[in-house]
């Protein structure tokens, strides 16, 4: 056999072909896989950033609503209580602790009665005055 059919015979062997099919597939795997990993990270990295949107969003509507409360008559008036304030009419009535108040000095001594007999009370409930 003579080199030239040895050659028309490798380029018809099915073998050849698949050994070149292989040699091209694998860097193209290789590759494939390399990207996969990368998309896999990158969606990861997608679902964390759009969980933390999510917070952001709502924590910004709660800072509104804050907002808007904070520039309501509901809010100063709530304050304006916490001050001390008033309204006019009103009496502002503010307990303070029982170790600021003063010490009681002018006492005068309260009449206690002495027990007396039990008939004689009975007899005074129902028979009236003597």
């Amino acid at each position: 056999m003579s080199s030239d059919q040895k050659l028309r015979t490798l380029w018809k062997s099915p073998g050849f072909w698949l050994l070149v099919l292989v040699i091209f597939a694998i860097p193209l795997l290789a590759d494939f896989n390399a990207r996969l990993g990368y998309i896999r990270q990158m969606t990861a990295a997608a679902a964390t950033l759009q969980e933390k949107i999510d917070q952001e969003k709502a924590r910004h509507g709660a800072l509104l609503s804050l907002r808007d409360y904070t520039q309501s008559n509901e809010f100063v008036e709530h304050w304006a209580r916490q001050a001390g304030m008033a309204r006019a009419g009103e009496t502002v009535i503010k307990p303070s602790p029982l170790d600021s108040a003063p010490p009681i000095t002018n006492t005068a001594s309260v009449a206690t009665s002495v027990p007396s007999d039990p008939r004689n009370e009975w007899a005074a409930l129902f028979l009236g005055p003597r």
